[in-house]
């Protein structure tokens, strides 16, 4: 079997070590392709004489999560890899992790991302954002095993969702899904991805025998300024204007007509800060539509869309 991992860096020196050794250590053979997206960190040098074994993309700007990842995800599909594996820069994976995935992807291939147990850094807890994901209105069945019989089964839990800090993507999925869609800047790609990967008829699900760390919690948490909450907004709307299993019309109709109810509220309020920022979150949408729509038509094609 060949497994390609794909990480991307962005001055991540701190996590380098851990997430790179426990690669190093993974008890199959692994082919990992590093994408740097501009770092000004020493990444790139770190890298170049710390892990010569890497295959190293370095990119001139930051192109975000998503499209940097697709580099690797051609990359992929060029060397007709079996698996992709997808791993954040801050997380870092057990011996047997990738190996164990693998497996159960072998004996059920109805399944397109498989995910590990996603641990905080320090090993003691669930990973916040995961633990969400494992709620009962996302992932019943094994928030149901832990309740009833105090530990889950030697199986796959399906859910609607888990994040792509660490994510086993299958060959046919691959083929039947493509890859990121380009019109997100950053966040929320992983999102839109899963709604394709169930609008082919895939499955995506968690294996709670084996685990990984996100240490996400080391991140640095900077106030946002008025662009940067534009974007999470505007972001918002697309992970809903993107969702392949809902019409444009019926989605851009419901979507403006929220931004309009919370405009109101803001000018009610006295919000003026709010109120531009959801009036440029309109403009956006609007001029995003043309693509919007281009992207929606290649999302519903099967094959290796945005590769």
């Amino acid at each position: 079997m060949k497994i390609i991992v794909i990480v991307v860096t962005y001055n991540g020196m701190k996590w380098y070590k851990k997430c790179f050794d426990s690669l190093i250590e993974s008890t199959i053979p692994l082919e990992t392709i590093i994408i740097d997206n501009n770092s000004s960190d020493g990444s790139t040098q770190f890298i170049k004489e710390s892990y010569p074994e890497f295959k190293l993309i370095e990119n001139d700007t930051n192109l975000g999560f998503g499209k940097a990842n697709n580099i690797g995800l051609k990359y992929a599909v060029e060397q007709d890899a079996d698996y992709v594996f997808l791993l954040n820069q801050d997380a870092w994976v057990k011996s047997d992790t990738i190996e164990k995935l693998m497996n159960m992807m072998e004996i059920n291939p109805q399944y397109g991302i498989l995910s590990p147990i996603h641990l905080n850094g320090s090993e003691d807890k669930l990973d916040h954002n995961f633990s969400i994901n494992i709620e009962p209105n996302s992932c019943p069945l094994l928030y149901s095993d832990y309740v009833v019989k105090g530990a889950s089964e030697d199986k796959i839990y399906p859910t609607s969702f888990v994040c792509a800090a660490i994510w086993m993507i299958s060959k046919n999925c691959l083929l039947k899904v493509g890859a990121f869609d380009p019109i997100f800047p950053h966040y929320g790609e992983d999102n839109n991805y899963i709604e394709r990967v169930k609008y082919h008829g895939l499955k995506i699900g968690i294996y709670p025998k084996v685990k990984a760390i996100h240490d996400r919690q080391h991140r640095e948490n900077n106030i946002p300024n008025f662009n940067q909450q534009v974007n999470k907004s505007f972001i918002h709307y697309l992970v809903i204007l993107t969702n392949i299993h809902y019409s444009l019309k019926n989605l851009w109709i419901s979507s403006i007509y929220n931004i309009f109810c919370t405009l109101g509220s803001n000018l009610l309020h006295l919000s003026f800060k709010e109120c531009f920022i959801n009036i440029k979150v309109i403009f956006k949408i609007c001029q995003s539509t043309p693509q919007l729509n281009r992207n929606r038509k290649k999302a519903k094609q099967r094959g290796i869309s945005f590769l």
